[in-house]
């Protein structure tokens, strides 16, 4: 009944907000938990993004609660050094959400014999060759400043939500995704990574 009523509440937010996603793909990548059924990450992706609804409508307190436990050593995210060179380190981050991924879940991830950036970009839902030649800085945030800065399931409404995004905290590949607000000097830490 539960998920009757929130894949019903999904549909009504996504007709109310706007039309459908002017291209929805014809398939779906297979979501890697049971916190959402396919009927609702469907919906949720096919609606024009900046009218995704709150991911707190349609994943239940369980759901929400497993999602902030992921991230009890903190959260990371990788970015290429010449960003940061670019734009400065004073406030990391896009205005309208970052998106990270589980510190545990990183270590895991770049701890694998076959790590390359090809492999991170594939992990990740990077657009292949987007990072291509360039060198990876790893941002490492604490749990408690992450939960300072609203840890959160991201809506895919972020400008940086990509056609590769998946509705309910998690990336294609099974990693827990999250976004956070813009991140202030001191909150984090930076490592460059030697990955080619």
């Amino acid at each position: 009944m539960r998920k009757q009523l929130s894949f019903l509440l999904t549909l009504l937010w996504a007709t109310s907000c706007s039309v459908f996603a002017q291209t929805t793909p014809t398939t779906y990548p297979t979501y890697p938990t049971k916190c959402i059924s396919a009927q609702t990450q469907i919906a949720v992706e096919a609606t024009k993004q900046g009218c995704r609804p709150d991911p707190k409508t349609y994943l239940s307190e369980k759901c929400l609660q497993a999602h902030m436990e992921a991230f009890s050593e903190g959260a990371s995210y990788l970015v290429p050094k010449d960003i940061l060179d670019k734009y400065g380190r004073k406030l990391l981050g896009r205005s309208d959400g970052q998106f990270v991924m589980s510190s545990k879940e990183m270590d895991k991830m770049l701890d694998n014999k076959d790590v390359s950036i090809a492999y991170i970009e594939k992990e990740l839902g990077i657009p292949a060759g987007a990072w291509a030649g360039k060198t990876l800085v790893r941002i490492n945030i604490t749990l408690d400043n992450a939960k300072k800065l609203d840890l959160r399931v991201p809506s895919g409404n972020e400008s940086g939500a990509n056609n590769l995004w998946i509705a309910g905290g998690k990336l294609p590949t099974g990693y827990t995704e999250g976004v956070v607000n813009q991140i202030p000097e001191g909150s984090y830490t930076e490592t460059v990574l030697s990955v080619k």
